[in-house]
This record gives C-alpha cells, sequence and structure tokens, in this order.
C-alpha cells in the first residue's frame, strides 16, 4: 500500500497550470476569463502553493512555480517576489527602455509577472533613477541604487570574442554602465566580467557585434 501523499505533494495537484485568457471552463459554466484576471488568479495560486509546501526546499517549490527568468532591477527572492507581485504591470509600463515585460499563460503560476531577457530582447538600460521600482506598489521591486541591484550576470565566450581572438573591439566595455568596473579590459584590451560589479543588465549584450553573439546574461539564482 503506497503512503498517503502529504499537504507538500499536493502542491501542483492542487494548482494545476491556468488556462489561456479567454478559455470557456465547461465544467462551471462561468464565462471566459480576462487576460487581467488569469494573471490575478496566478497571484493567488502562488500563495495557496508555498502554504502548501511547507518546508519543501526552496529550489524545488520554485521549480514548480514557474520557469526560472531575469526580474527587474530591485526584485525580492524569487519566492518573496511571487509573493508580493500582483501582477499590475506598473513596472513594465515605467521602463523607459520598453525592457520590461511580462511572463504570459504559459509560465504557470508565474504569468503575469514581469522579466527581462536581454539574450533575446531590449537590455535593461540602467537608468540612473529606475523609475520601475518605485513604480511598483507592494515592494516586490525593492527601491535601491540600480548599482546595487543584482538581476543576473554576463557571460562571456571567449572563443568567439573578437577581441580575445586578436581583433580589437571595446564595444561591450563602451556599452557597460559600469565600465573598468563590471567589464574590465586587460592589457592586450581583452574584456573580462566582474562578478562583483555586473548588475547584469544585458547592454554588453546588445552591443557585442559577433554571430553568434559572444555575450549573454544568466538570470540571478533565485534561492541563496
Amino acid at each position: 500500500m503506497q503512503p498517503a501523499p502529504d499537504s507538500r505533494t499536493l502542491l501542483l495537484e492542487r494548482n494545476p497550470p491556468m488556462d489561456e485568457p479567454g478559455d470557456h471552463d465547461p465544467r462551471n459554466g462561468l464565462p471566459p476569463m480576462t487576460r487581467k484576471e488569469v494573471f490575478q488568479l496566478g497571484a493567488q495560486r502562488v500563495s495557496d502553493a508555498l502554504r502548501l509546501a511547507g518546508g519543501l526546499a526552496a529550489e524545488r517549490v520554485l521549480d514548480r512555480l514557474g520557469p526560472h527568468v531575469q526580474r527587474p532591477p530591485g526584485a525580492l527572492e524569487e519566492i518573496d517576489f511571487l509573493l508580493a507581485c500582483t501582477r499590475c504591470g506598473q513596472c513594465v509600463e515605467a521602463c523607459p527602455a520598453a525592457a520590461i515585460l511580462n511572463l504570459g499563460p504559459e509560465a504557470g503560476l508565474a504569468a503575469g509577472t514581469p522579466f527581462l531577457d536581454p539574450n533575446r530582447y531590449r537590455p535593461c538600460v540602467a537608468c540612473e533613477d529606475a523609475p520601475c521600482m518605485p513604480a511598483c506598489p507592494t515592494g516586490a521591486l525593492e527601491v535601491m541604487s540600480i548599482a546595487d541591484t543584482v538581476m543576473g550576470l554576463a557571460v562571456l565566450d571567449t572563443e568567439t570574442c573578437y577581441a580575445w581572438q586578436g581583433s580589437i573591439c571595446r564595444l561591450c566595455s563602451r556599452a557597460c554602465p559600469y565600465p573598468d568596473e563590471a567589464i574590465v579590459l586587460d592589457e592586450e584590451g581583452r574584456p573580462w566580467i566582474d562578478p562583483r560589479s555586473c548588475i547584469g543588465c544585458g547592454r554588453c549584450v546588445a552591443a557585442c557585434p559577433t554571430t553568434p553573439v559572444s555575450l549573454h546574461v544568466e538570470p540571478a539564482p533565485r534561492a541563496s
């Protein structure tokens, strides 16, 4: 006889993936949900799922809550962020670079939450005033100096980097908001990423001229 599952193992069973906006549920005869309603439901389901998870390891919980993505500047640790974020979209509207996007319904319980993807879309431009952070009404994005944020870490492929292959190229260093700190050039003009200063904005990725691009940003860890 198999033992009865405890509440932690019921995390997904009781919180299945959300339907696409507009889906009609024949079981209850209710009209289709709007996109906003779907996202708001996701926020409630995150809270319910975490309550059920109890002492389940944080990383295992996060794996069930949604994809590992890069969050906007000032984001709390992922579990706290998912609980605090109401999917209001105010940070998205506040971003002058249109770099902050919303996850779609395919993200499950993280649907509607804001994210960045400088590897495919626009990078964070590291505004000095960072209007996205004060725009957040719940503190899911903590207001701080943009230099103190940790959105991710740039990773360099020296095998394809022009400077590392003997050519002259300093475009990533010029694009970096913290040249000589986050991206340091050695005596031969080759770039090095200093993880102590890199905030993961992705401006270097956008500036890289190689094909394929020699830089990418890895999202910050979801749990410390």
